[in-house]
């Protein structure tokens, strides 16, 4: 008697298909493997066909946009600062402003939003880098859908699945331009806060009412105070802070980036200055890992991006590198294994944590020099600020499908996905995947760098070559990155012990102390050391070259003081940074510079 179950034989359910019998056996399918070749082949090009990043861009601004201010409570809502003062609040999911603000005198330095919603109103907290002012302001334009828990009594939470557009009030999405501008035009702000200074930054505490400004100091203010609750600051250093950000898991931790290519980190508990790294060039941007509370990201001038773990901040754990210009912004996804960059090349580039190489690049033939980037906090796009005046929407998915997706075609997507990533070390599949159609300009920038990179290894490798055996090892460049202070101990007490009352020249104590590649700045600067030349200088070809090499200050005279002579190198034209942090490195150590024009060199001696 034969037995069947009939379960084997029909269907699980109406809507599921009729299951089908297979043999699996490997010697039944001796071509499996090229079958699955030709299927991978087929989902990279599918992906590559489908590839259109590009969902929207919002305007309304009438300068560059260069910052922006995501609200961590709701998807849909972002803030974007321009260049002529004005706050747009905009809205991704009707792709429109929510409501204009002229917030500040000047270009707008930051933006963040608040913790919390008082009498059913959002804040936006925006600072200004030439008014000195710091502002709150508050409107129920700001929250539809968001509503005050009323069981917590005393205690103003957010109902975080409110949706954007459920139970807005009066002044809610639905009103028309006009009421829009009205009520940003009669907008007053809540708070206002006074500086003598500008500020570069803002960020705002997880939870508390607390929020952290960037000028020549970080200050800690508390919402209700008028006055900043503490001055941060690293021993005397005067760098002018141009970024700061709260570290989400760890919320008394605070960082941020100077131009004096330091990063320093701040314990708000303590009102202290913790650690400090000092990297080759300057840092514009930085942004903490959302699950890796050790991890920061930072965004250089000098083309790459560095990932540092708090407890081991010897050397960067990783370096990307891909873009030609300078990187202005980054911000890190919410699942925490990707992250965006937008630099001043004019891309979007998007990253995987574990690897050096960018997996995508945007771009567009309007899009201008990008300042600031963000993910969404579902992770699905990546919002961009450029100086044309837009904030452009974009997948985070090149090839992703937007709106409704049915289960027989998200498992095709998840298959064909698996597919890719099994065969993407094969020769013509990763070829494929990899290949992106850039500008001609950036296109040829990325072959100059890349021909003057490798003709600099081979002028290393020739060096060591031909030197003494041992003297000259190579270096990895994770190690070269770092030049600056370990466990709170300044730079310039590494100074004082050193060189006191010999000759030296600044050139060489730049390049020593800072880590200073001279050669990065000769394409873009004419440098500018202590050097004072006689009309009898040159006494053979070999000092010329050294001495075009160093380049000439006219500024400097011999009859200054040492803060006089400090002070004529910052005023003359051709001063690069590198004088500018050289001259704040030294400000505070009791060191004496004088210049002698006979010998044209310096003497640093103590006080």
């Amino acid at each position: 008697m034969i037995s069947r179950s009939l379960d084997d034989h029909l269907p699980s359910s109406s809507t599921a298909p009729h299951p089908l019998q297979r043999n699996l056996a490997p010697h039944l399918h001796p071509f499996a493997k090229p079958r699955e070749y030709t299927r991978a082949m087929t989902a990279v090009k599918l992906e590559r066909m489908f590839a259109k990043p590009f969902v929207a861009a919002l305007g309304g601004h009438q300068d560059g946009a260069y910052v922006l201010g995501k609200d961590p409570r709701r998807v849909s809502v972002v803030a974007a600062g321009g260049g002529d003062g004005e706050v747009i609040v905009h809205s991704l999911s009707m792709r429109r402003p929510l409501l204009k603000i002229q917030a500040h005198q000047g270009m707008v330095g930051g933006v963040c939003w608040t913790s919390e919603v008082r009498d059913g109103k959002r804040g936006v907290i925006t600072c200004g880098k030439t008014d000195g002012t710091v502002k709150i302001w508050r409107s129920k334009a700001f929250a539809p859908g968001m509503r005050v828990d009323e069981e917590e009594e005393g205690d103003n939470t957010l109902d975080v699945a409110g949706a954007v557009g459920e139970d807005a009030d009066e002044d809610d999405l639905a009103m028309d331009e006009g009421k829009r501008d009205t009520v940003g035009l009669n907008l007053q702000p809540s708070m206002v806060y006074n500086s003598k200074g500008g500020f570069n930054g803002i960020d705002h505490h997880r939870t508390d009412g607390v929020f952290a400004t960037a000028s020549n100091v970080v200050q800690v203010w508390d919402e209700n105070r008028s006055s900043p609750l503490s001055t941060l600051q690293f021993g005397s250093s005067l760098e002018t802070v141009t970024s700061v950000k709260f570290n989400q898991s760890e919320t008394s931790v605070l960082a941020s980036v100077g131009n004096d290519r330091t990063m320093c980190l701040y314990d708000i508990r303590t009102g202290k200055a913790e650690r400090r790294i000092v990297m080759r060039m300057t840092s514009n941007a930085l942004s903490w890992c959302p699950t890796l509370p050790t991890v920061m990201l930072l965004a250089s001038e000098d083309h790459n991006l560095y990932t540092y773990d708090l407890r081991n901040l010897e050397s960067p754990t990783q370096i990307y590198k891909g873009h030609v210009g300078a990187v202005m912004g980054c911000d890190w996804s919410p699942t925490g294994e990707e992250f965006t960059s937008g630099s001043y090349d004019r891309t979007v580039r998007l990253w995987n944590r574990d690897g050096g190489k960018s997996r995508d690049v945007y771009h567009t033939k309007r899009m201008q020099r990008v300042f600031d980037v963000t993910y969404t906090a579902t992770a699905d796009f990546v919002l961009s600020a450029s100086d044309d005046g837009n904030v452009r929407i974009w997948k985070a998915k090149a090839s992703q499908k937007l709106g409704p997706v049915s289960t027989k075609e998200r498992q095709a997507m998840e298959y064909r996905q698996k597919l890719v990533e099994q065969w993407s070390t094969e020769k013509h599949v990763r070829s494929i995947k990899d290949q992106r159609h850039v500008p001609k300009s950036i296109h040829n920038a990325t072959n100059l760098k890349r021909e003057m990179i490798e003709a600099q290894k081979v002028k290393e490798d020739r060096r060591r070559k031909h030197s003494r055996a041992g003297k000259e090892k190579p270096k990895a460049e994770r190690k070269s990155e770092w030049a600056g202070d370990r466990a709170g101990v300044p730079l310039t007490s590494y100074l004082r012990g050193h060189h006191c009352g010999a000759k030296v020249s600044e050139l060489n104590l730049l390049y020593h102390y800072h880590a200073i590649d001279i050669t990065m700045f000769r394409s873009e600067y004419r440098l500018a050391a202590a050097q004072t030349r006689s009309p009898h200088h040159h006494p053979d070809q070999r000092s010329r070259r050294r001495d075009t090499t160093a380049g000439y200050c006219p500024g400097l005279e011999e009859e200054h003081g040492p803060k006089e002579v400090v002070r004529a190198q910052l005023a003359t034209p051709c001063s690069p940074p590198a004088l500018f942090t050289f001259a704040r490195a030294i400000s505070a150590v009791p060191l004496a510079i004088k210049v002698n024009k006979s010998t044209a060199s310096l003497h640093v001696v103590r006080h």
